[in-house]
């Protein structure tokens, strides 16, 4: 495994020294601790657990996941379904400086050697979750529904699984339960009672959500030491099941509350209607059973987005958690998309992922790797959103975070900053991973009352040329497209008509940098880059090279100047056109001045554009 995979899959590594003092004040907290150990290990993620001074490896497990674990393989060598098993017992016995036939398989593991433990048992491997989730999301263009949908599937991956795992095993059989995925490890006999459960309880909660789980049978020593083929082949399975699994038109359920985080959310204090024929006017497909208040007042809605309107008028999951990150809260409360328009009336969507994942994904080689690098990817993308909103609008922070988890990144903000943010995501995120992992972006600018499923596949179209220069330019940064839409023609997705975009990260900051030293310079004003591109659109070449030519002797040169340091060519030579190093295909000369109006417009905004 190269040294750039072994980062990515392992915490950095430290001192023993250092470690040895780690682990004693670590010892010193869970000396008087009861039940929160699980809770304080989670402060320890990236930190590498040493079993020796001399252990072998390049490649560690984290004291969090060698613990998690150490706890995991006791539970299912022996301990019952359903029975009482003392997690804390053993969580206390891994701190121990003795040493016993699972510590040594783990050792061997983490330092991916031949492990072997003396004990075999078979287990049940369950991986599964929601698919289709963007389809859950947007079944309407009502932020607060949108956020309940978020909310609802985030608690049915973290909250409810771990609440289905206290109850008949140990929570510690979670390998990784958040970001869109849950991976388990049970007793064997138990995975397929386990998965017929597991998708009746998600589907009781959220009715409509397409859930899928199977499983895989062998034994830990198998799994262990041939972790990639059990998975592959785990994947395989649920892929079938994806493909035979059938849904109810008009799903109900009897679930008359949920807990999330703490807070309960009433159902039954919904009115129920008997109308029959009724359709939902917030889905527009399924049977309206209740009534929801709305702020254009009293509408029929069927069980699913009666659900996703109540829980959204309660929770913003994102907003704590940006808290939690950045220690302040967002200073606007978004109730609608119009609260989070620029002072031009535009809100941009952002839609992201990793690139590289599937490589990183296919050389794991057993669960701790499997378990912090998900957990890594989660932590460093949602730190990387939070830190950019940050630092592109400060106390002036408004957004609306649809999807955020694992490597996806599918956020709402004001159209004048979104180039920005995206930049800062990208940067943080490819320099977290040393540039072995790397982020494209796909932006959709628009009007703020512009369907949000239709900036979404805008979005999505742009994501995917951003991962093709990635992936056939072969650049070492992250890359970036955007696209905006100024009417309601359609939009050609199949071409580009930025002479900029898709770009990567470093130039985007090039030109954000440029466009802000051109906002600072006396004498450049927008209404006059506005004429620029609408000559440009107008006139024939030589008719505007005539027209820049009197225009910037009249006003300034500045503006041939910025714009040619955009491009890359000699201001010395610039007429207001760029040459077109394909002009055999077309025309000899492109307007620059549609991407410097663009970037003008999605660069800088922030506490000046707040409306």
């Amino acid at each position: 495994m190269s040294q750039g995979l072994i980062n990515i899959l392992s915490p950095k590594p430290i001192s023993f020294s250092e470690f040895k003092k780690l682990k004693e004040e670590f010892k010193g907290k869970i000396k008087d601790a009861d039940s929160g150990i699980k809770a304080l290990l989670e402060d320890y993620w990236d930190v590498p657990y040493y079993f020796s001074d001399d252990q072998d490896g390049g490649c560690w497990s984290s004291v969090r996941d060698a613990a998690h674990l150490y706890v995991l393989l006791n539970y299912l060598l022996y301990g019952r379904p359903g029975m009482p098993f003392d997690t804390t017992k053993f969580y206390r016995q891994f701190f121990e400086d003795s040493h016993d036939n699972i510590k040594e398989f783990i050792v061997n593991i983490a330092a991916q050697k031949p492990a072997k433990l003396e004990r075999d048992v078979q287990v049940d491997l369950v991986l599964g979750s929601i698919y289709k989730i963007k389809k859950y999301f947007l079944e309407n263009n009502r932020i607060k529904d949108i956020r309940g949908a978020s909310t609802i599937i985030k608690y049915m991956n973290e909250e409810l699984t771990r609440q289905f795992l206290s109850q008949r095993y140990i929570e510690e059989c979670a390998l990784y339960c958040g970001g869109g995925n849950v991976l388990m490890l049970l007793p064997g006999g138990q995975g397929s009672e386990a998965c017929r459960q597991l998708e009746e309880c998600f589907a009781k909660v959220s009715l409509t959500a397409k859930v899928a789980f199977e499983f895989i049978s062998c034994t830990i020593n198998e799994l262990f030491n041939d972790y990639s083929q059990k998975m592959r082949a785990l994947h395989e399975r649920i892929e079938e099941r994806k493909k035979t699994k059938v849904y109810p038109i008009n799903p109900d359920s009897d679930l008359e509350e949920i807990v999330i985080d703490g807070k309960k959310i009433d159902f039954t204090c919904v009115e129920r209607i008997n109308s029959r024929g009724e359709v939902c006017r917030l889905c527009s497909v399924r049977d309206a059973k209740y009534i929801v208040i709305t702020p254009e007042g009293r509408m029929a809605a069927c069980p699913s987005c009666m659900r996703k309107n109540m829980v959204g008028k309660d929770k913003a999951i994102f907003y704590e958690e940006y808290q939690r990150v950045i220690g302040r809260s967002p200073k606007w409360d978004v109730a609608s998309i119009s609260d989070l328009k620029d002072s031009h009336g535009h809100v941009a969507v952002i839609y992201a992922d990793g690139n590289n994942m599937g490589n990183v994904v296919m050389n794991i080689r057993n669960p701790l790797q499997n378990m912090y690098f998900s957990r890594k990817v989660d932590y460093t993308t949602k730190r990387c959103v939070y830190s950019a909103i940050h630092k592109v609008m400060r106390d002036h922070a408004r957004f609306e975070a649809i999807a955020l988890g694992g490597d996806d990144v599918f956020i709402i903000v004001p159209g004048d900053v979104s180039l920005e943010i995206v930049n800062e995501i990208i940067e943080g995120f490819d320099r977290s991973f040393n540039y072995e992992l790397t982020m494209s972006a796909g932006i959709c600018i628009a009007k703020h009352n512009t369907p949000l499923q239709s900036m979404f596949q805008v979005a999505q179209a742009k994501l995917k040329s951003a991962k093709a220069l990635a992936r056939e330019s072969g650049v070492k940064y992250g890359t970036v497209d955007v696209e905006v839409i100024e009417s309601n023609i359609s939009v050609d997705l199949s071409t580009s008509r930025w002479a900029l975009f898709p770009t990567d990260s470093l130039k985007l900051s090039k030109f954000i940098n440029v466009i802000k030293r051109m906002k600072d310079t006396k004498g450049i004003n927008r209404s006059q880059l506005y004429k620029f591109r609408h000559a440009a659109r107008e006139l024939k070449p030589y008719e505007f090279q005539l027209f820049y030519a009197y225009q910037t002797a009249r006003l300034s040169q500045d503006y041939s100047t910025f714009v040619a340091e955009i491009f890359g060519v000699d201001p010395r030579r610039f007429s207001g056109l760029i040459e077109n190093p394909n002009a055999h295909k077309g025309k000899p000369f492109v307007s620059p001045w549609e991407d410097i109006v663009m970037l003008w417009d999605c660069v800088g905004g922030g506490e000046d554009s707040v409306s």
